[in-house]
């Protein structure tokens, strides 16, 4: 039964009523008169919190909202105190969002109170914002007591925390029953945060708070959010820019539908991986956990968004451990392997980062893809001269190019993370063609493109497509699953006519390079973290079920061997040489093995890494890039900042060079000399001291 609710909205300071204010019921809004005065009809039943979107240059004296289920009566009237508060009224404000924190209230996975605590402190210190805002998730199964204890965390910094409700948020309820009774799983976040939606203003500028996972709301309180979601863009001035704040990522339908009003922004969480692109006059970012590394191997860290009178500046800064401090911040300029000895040549600074794409050789110079998780930005693909180091061309894409970029008959090609390939000339980065995957842009792409017979190949788990390299005509496309999902660097491999791929939490699957047709499919327990599978001889090396490694027949799918050997749950590189298997793990260890019969023959051990990118831990020792062949060493990249040149028989250390920042992709090897990039952006070549003479 619906009563009518009267109040005002006031300025507590002068005692006068605030005109044009937003007042909802989760439902309908209606705006304050001139005198602050409101009504508005509410179900209790139906509707559970009355609230006000705050307007710019206040803030709510004793909340914003008013629940239902404290009403001991029938009430007829509900007023909101504000206060000024100078500081919301400034155009140039700091905004961070933080994503994900899965609070826990045992155990050491995910996140306790106490590391989220600390971790707002650092943020707080690093980045001095005047707004936080937590896209979703959290707590890991919405219990009460989770969600205590990130209200508790949260109020150990004077920032203003804005939270979203996550699925993890209402899983408890919804696993278990607790709110059977209207079917919305949102009760524990509201009796301890508030509304699971609602909006405010800062700055000139319009957030709205929209958990658009539909299932953990009743048919009934979808339609009512969408109600009020929709009806709240369109009440907003056309002038004013507005910022959507949601947890999983938007369906192009939905930001086809946000381009009617003036959306700017749209951050959201929930893929524990970052991707920011663009669509229409939209930037969309998603951002990796705020207190664990990544699914994509990400960081753990933060968005920044500085606002001004132009357009926000994006912006991913990560969160460093504290106590671990970098092996060295300057240079090494020699690196000594016993007999030999490597020099640096030069040294510079590239246009962005350097992720897990490995650089790539083509004659004198080298192929970069640019990890640039910000916007404006600088990803793209970028040529380096191999003598000078020179920056040859730089060729920017829609979104970063997550893995390296595949060369063959004078063409570069590249696939973002969005989905769209890219064909570029290798002399100068002109782009010859460019053609989008199905399901663009909200593909999730780490894989590289391959080549082979004047044809490319570009993919992941939702489908693989075959391109005409020179004309870019697609000659087939083969779905696979529904979605990417989740994000996995393990690149396709060619093999005689089969296009081999590694699906993650599914199996590896072989298409005919000519049709795109299943030939074979074998189902082991590959997840995503998985590397990329090793063609040797006849036979393909993968990771298999958790510590195991298996050997199959490249040509059928055939099982040669399956061996429970790695001391880690799974590896992070392979390599496959001379009847050896070494293997690099997220537990910072090299392993060797004897290809037949599986014996451990030596393992090293790297040190604590710089930057916690393991995904769903931190405070680990880690190797991310694969091993590298480098005559009779082993070159292995530490997430410690350290390559290690190991000899390739008996595991030891023969040379050791520090360089202050995590290395993630592995070393490409030229001539006598090697190339390495640093996560940071910085990039060496170095050469034999002999060749220089």
């Amino acid at each position: 039964m619906a009563i009518e609710i009267r109040g005002r909205v006031m300025d507590e300071s002068s005692g006068r009523g605030l005109g044009g204010v937003l007042v909802s019921n989760g439902d309908q809004i209606v705006q304050t008169d001139e005198e602050g005065r409101y009504a508005l009809a509410v179900e209790p039943e139906a509707h559970r919190f009355v609230f006000v979107t705050v307007p710019d240059g206040f803030r709510a004296t004793s909340g914003f909202y008013s629940s239902t289920r404290n009403w001991m009566d029938v009430q007829d009237r509900v007023d909101f105190g504000l206060e000024p508060a100078p500081e919301r009224a400034a155009r140039q404000f700091t905004l961070v969002q933080i994503t994900d924190t899965h609070v826990v209230t045992e155990g050491d996975m995910l996140t306790s109170g106490e590391v989220l605590a600390e971790a707002l402190q650092q943020l707080v210190r690093e980045a001095d914002p005047d707004v936080i805002v937590v896209s979703g998730d959290l707590t890991n199964r919405g219990e009460l007591a989770e969600l205590s204890r990130f209200r508790d965390a949260v109020e150990t910094v004077s920032t203003p925390v804005f939270p979203l409700f996550g699925g993890h948020d209402g899983n408890e309820e919804r696993h278990e029953g607790i709110s059977q009774g209207g079917y919305t799983f949102t009760r524990h976040f509201e009796a301890v945060l508030g509304p699971s939606y609602y909006s405010f203003d800062w700055g000139g500028r319009h957030f709205v708070f929209y958990p658009n996972e539909q299932s953990f709301f009743s048919p009934e309180d979808q339609e009512r959010k969408e109600v009020w979601f929709w009806r709240d863009l369109e009440l907003q001035p056309a002038d004013r820019e507005i910022v959507v704040v949601i947890h999983t990522p938007p369906p192009v339908s939905f930001l086809e539908a946000l381009s009617r009003y003036n959306v700017r922004l749209v951050l959201h969480g929930h893929w524990h991986s970052s991707k920011v692109f663009s669509y229409k006059e939209m930037v969309v970012a998603a951002t990796p956990p705020f207190c664990f590394g990544g699914i994509d191997t990400s960081p753990r860290g933060y968005r920044v968004l500085r606002f001004g009178e132009e357009r926000a500046g994006v912006a991913f800064h990560v969160l460093k451990p504290t106590g671990v401090s970098s092996p060295s911040e300057d240079t090494q300029e020699e690196i000594a392997f016993d007999e030999m000895e490597l020099c640096l040549r030069w040294e510079q600074q590239i246009p962005g980062g350097l992720h897990r794409a490995a650089p790539v050789s083509a004659g004198d110079r080298l192929l970069l893809s640019l990890w640039d998780e910000g916007y404006p930005t600088s990803n793209g693909v970028c040529c380096i001269e191999v003598g000078s180091g020179g920056l040859v061309w730089h060729a920017r894409t829609d979104a970063t190019v997550k893995n390296s970029v595949a060369v063959d008959d004078s063409i570069c090609a590249a696939v973002s993370v969005t989905g769209r390939v890219y064909a570029l000339e290798e002399a100068s980065g002109r782009l010859v063609w460019h053609a989008n995957l199905p399901g663009y842009p909200e593909r999730w792409i780490y894989t590289s493109p391959v080549i082979a017979d004047g044809t490319l190949y570009a993919g992941a788990k939702a489908g693989y497509a075959a391109f005409d390299l020179k004309t870019g005509e697609q000659k087939w496309y083969a779905p696979v699953e529904d979605s990417d999902n989740w994000a996995c660097y393990a690149n396709p491999q060619v093999y005689e006519d089969l296009l081999i791929l590694l699906l993650q939490r599914r199996g590896l699957m072989a298409l005919d390079r000519q049709s795109g047709n299943v030939v074979w499919e074998q189902q082991i327990g590959v997840e995503y973290p998985y590397p990329t599978p090793v063609v040797a001889g006849d036979l393909l090396v993968s990771g298999g079920d958790s510590s195991h490694l298996t050997a199959l027949r490249a040509i059928s799918g055939e099982v040669v061997w399956d061996k429970p050997i790695l001391p880690a749950g799974y590896p992070t590189g392979l390599l496959v040489r001379d009847g050896l298997i070494y293997a690099t793990t997220p537990e910072g260890e090299a392993l060797c093995f004897d290809f037949n019969s599986g014996a451990l023959l030596w393992r090293f051990q790297t040190e604590d890494s710089l930057l916690d990118m393991v995904p769903y831990r931190r405070g680990v020792r880690s190797i991310l890039a694969a091993p590298v062949n480098f005559d009779d060493c082993l070159l292995i990249s530490g997430c410690d900042g350290c390559l290690y040149a190991l000899d390739a028989a008996s595991g030891e250390c023969r040379g050791r060079a520090a360089f202050g920042s995590p290395i993630t992709a592995p070393p490409c090897v030229w001539g006598d000399g090697l190339f390495l990039g640093t996560y940071d952006g910085q990039f060496f070549y170095f050469e034999r001291v002999g060749d220089l003479i």
